[in-house]
């Protein structure tokens, strides 16, 4: 019954409260008759909400402001909402899933979770699509269903994702099994096939993304090629030990190059490397690109030439780990400046909770192995001063 104290029961909202407002709720207004609603606005009491016909009120807004999220602590909600889901990721919504605990008159009620997403790898795909959750339903919403949209939408997304025949039957009929992430700079399938195909790249390196403290960790390859030959994590290691263990490789390996991140930390492994007389190839991810018009850095250079000799066929890794995949599938790509940018480490970081070093020390030492540097002679095998031959010219470098 209408009530001036009415139950609030659900939250809908999106990762920002922002976008949300901008756009969401927009639409809400735009289809919603609004003589049935109003817009509330939020008070110490209460959140923002919908209040419908003085009966029953919806809070909405977003996961992004931290003070927000700690209220679902304290709420009662019988369902929640998510637009946009796929911007979210398991651990934004575990605290509303928490909050499912409204009952009316000491009687549970018949607890929901709703999200609309749009096409993309990501855990609703696992769970709705791929190996479905006891309870968990997949409901297309295509586009000949929705009479809000105009009558040539078809024809607009055939357009768009013509190129793509994944991502267009995923719009138009619905099909998210092979659907992978538009913007991602490395597709799955790419890799599945590189598991059994042959390099065609030659030379051995070994590849090191430093870490010294806190909960990343010193992440080292030895390529044969594009292969792994081994790798291993080494976790909160002063710089001495890491130069240490990558000399003592190089060293059971012919005396072969040796790739570092020299940003950071990596700066003082690669000045200790120099000092024990090391190939070293300095992998500086915030420097200008060899193809500095087509990318905005190193990095971007780095991670988008690996993507195309992953989707070339050129790449072969037999010993591709779980998390390498993961790592190597998780950046995204934007452009800037008209050059291709790939997404910041910290916000891959921020959204697999823990560091994609694995997926670094790859593609840059796939980067190394391309562009190898003419070898030194190692004249002892005690520390030294940088050997007189370095020269290592990247222009210059001829690919293999």
């Amino acid at each position: 019954m209408p009530s001036i104290n009415p139950i609030h029961a659900g939250w809908i909202g999106r990762k920002l409260a922002t976008d949300f407002t901008a756009t969401t709720l927009q639409t809400w207004r735009k289809v919603i008759p609004e003589q049935y609603y109003q817009l509330k606005s939020g008070t110490e009491k209460d959140s923002k909400h919908i209040l419908i016909m003085d009966r029953i009120a919806i809070d909405y807004g977003g996961l992004d402001r931290q003070e927000s999220v700690n209220k679902f602590n304290s709420a009662e909600y019988a369902f929640f909402c998510i637009d946009q889901a796929e911007e979210v990721d398991k651990d934004d919504i575990s605290v509303l899933k928490g909050s499912l605990r409204l009952t009316i008159d000491g009687q549970k009620l018949s607890y929901r979770e709703l999200y609309t997403a749009n096409p993309r790898a990501c855990w609703l795909r696992d769970e709705f699509i791929m190996e479905p959750i006891e309870g968990n339903v997949f409901v297309p919403a295509l586009p000949k269903d929705n009479p809000h949209l105009p009558d040539d939408y078809s024809r607009t997304l055939i357009d768009a994702f013509g190129y793509r025949p994944e991502l267009l039957a995923a719009y138009m009929d619905g099909d998210w099994s092979q659907i992978e992430d538009s913007s991602q700079v490395i597709r799955d399938i790419w890799l599945q096939r590189a598991i059994n195909a042959v390099s065609i790249y030659e030379g051995k390196l070994v590849s090191c993304d430093p870490a010294r403290f806190g909960d990343d960790k010193t992440e080292i390859m030895l390529l044969d090629g594009t292969q792994i030959e081994y790798q291993e994590s080494m976790a909160q290691s002063r710089t001495t030990k890491i130069s240490s263990r990558l000399v003592e490789l190089s060293r059971q390996n012919g005396n072969c190059p040796i790739i570092v991140d020299s940003i950071g930390v990596g700066a003082g492994v690669e000045d200790e490397l120099y000092a024990w007389g090391r190939n070293v190839i300095p992998f500086n991810s915030s420097e200008k690109a060899l193809d500095d018009k087509k990318y905005y850095n190193k990095r971007a250079e780095a991670w988008w030439e690996c993507s195309k000799d992953f989707a070339q066929g050129n790449i072969g890794c037999r010993r591709m780990t779980v998390e390498l995949r993961r790592d190597l599938c998780s950046p995204t790509y934007t452009f800037r400046n008209g050059r291709i940018l790939i997404e910041p480490k910290e916000q891959i970081k921020e959204r697999l909770k823990r560091s994609p070093g694995k997926g670094d020390c790859y593609t840059m030492g796939v980067w190394g192995v391309k562009n190898m540097m003419p070898e030194p002679i190692i004249t002892n095998i005690g520390p030294q001063t940088q050997p007189s031959n370095y020269n290592y010219d990247p222009l210059q470098a001829g690919r293999l």
